[in-house]
């Protein structure tokens, strides 16, 4: 599961990223603006985010409950070392840390539990979509798509596709797997058919079935119902965090009106997680703090500076990093288990 290799390439990227971020703002200008900020804040704002977290939580056990009933007081630590781990490992191995973790401790079937973790995933970004959508009917957001256009030399027509159709086809396959399994276990068979006699066909079925088996709850539209009402509040309370942040810097100083610094904050919260999703450095630290900060330098609500923006950024990612590391390691502790030991538990 984990390699020297992963981490010192994740590390890497993480500084080449955090580099780029530095090196394109005012570090002076930035600092200051870290010195000046009203800290207060930041604690009602991590309050908001671990209520987020919980459901989250509240999600998972919903998509659980077919494999087995978890009660949430349970599944609460998982969830939180699962995030733990996405912060300090690469390549998001979080998540595979957090379907052992589960499996272990509930004895269930460590591949199923990881789809339903792929279908969260793919409910978080769709739902992020749904609210830039949503602001996009009322905010113009089109310089935001082409300041990132000419800055990265992809037109934004493509940008946009880039950012929404991988989660669109991800979630059109994972409704067709849970309505027609019968069909999907045929097709693989075929696939797998000529490959040779020494690739190990009964496991990879077997695989195929478990992996199916967590896609079940897809069939029932009135599981995608409540799938879709308990991730709106997972990113709500996320906004309401980056929102508060915001006061900190005097952000409500700048925008015109309390709903434009909202829509501000919605864009920010969107595109920043959508975009530091890609399996990359741990935590996303280093694009994170790129896209938020020119989410905020570009969107023509306001005339938010660089290197506030920048500030912004760095504070944001850090509430809602820290938090959850400092909390995994006290569930991780109060079970007597390392991060190590659950990384390379399958490694």
């Amino acid at each position: 599961m984990f390699s020297a290799g992963k981490f010192w390439l994740g590390l890497g990227l993480s500084a080449l990223l955090v580099a780029l971020f530095f090196v394109t703002v005012d570090v002076e200008h930035m600092l200051a603006a870290l010195s000046s900020a009203n800290y207060l804040y930041i604690v009602p704002a991590v309050g908001l985010y671990m209520i987020g977290v919980v459901f989250r939580t509240i999600r998972w056990q919903a998509l659980l409950r077919h494999i087995k009933r978890v009660s949430n007081r349970r599944l609460f630590p998982v969830v939180v070392i699962g995030y733990m781990a996405n912060n300090l490992l690469p390549m998001r191995l979080g998540e595979v840390v957090r379907s052992y973790y589960l499996g272990e401790r509930e004895q269930v079937s460590k591949t199923s539990t990881l789809a339903t973790i792929f279908i969260e995933r793919v409910f978080d970004a769709l739902t992020l979509l749904l609210f830039v959508a949503l602001v996009a009917l009322f905010v113009p957001v089109s310089g935001v798509a082409e300041g990132f256009s000419a800055q990265w030399g992809v037109p934004p027509e493509i940008l946009a596709a880039a950012l929404s159709l991988p989660f669109v086809a991800a979630f059109i396959v994972m409704l067709l797997f849970s309505r027609l399994p019968g069909r999907t276990r045929a097709l693989a068979i075929v696939v797998l058919k000529p490959l040779p006699d020494r690739f190990p066909h009964a496991r990879a079925m077997h695989i195929i079935d478990y992996f199916l088996a967590g896609f079940a709850p897809l069939s029932s539209f009135r599981m995608l119902a409540l799938l879709f009402a308990l991730s709106v509040p997972v990113w709500a309370f996320e906004v309401g965090l980056f929102y508060l942040v915001g006061f900190s810097f005097g952000f409500h100083h700048i925008y015109g009106n309390p709903w434009h610094l909202l829509a501000a904050m919605v864009l920010v919260t969107a595109l920043a997680n959508i975009g530091s999703s890609i399996p990359s450095s741990p935590g996303g630290i280093g694009l994170f703090e790129l896209i938020a900060r020119e989410t905020l330098a570009l969107l023509p609500l306001a005339a938010v500076a660089r290197s506030d923006a920048a500030a912004f950024a760095a504070v944001s990612h850090f509430a809602l990093l820290l938090p959850m590391i400092i909390l995994g390691q006290i569930f991780l502790w109060a079970g007597n288990l390392s991060l190590r030991k659950l990384a390379r538990a399958e490694g």
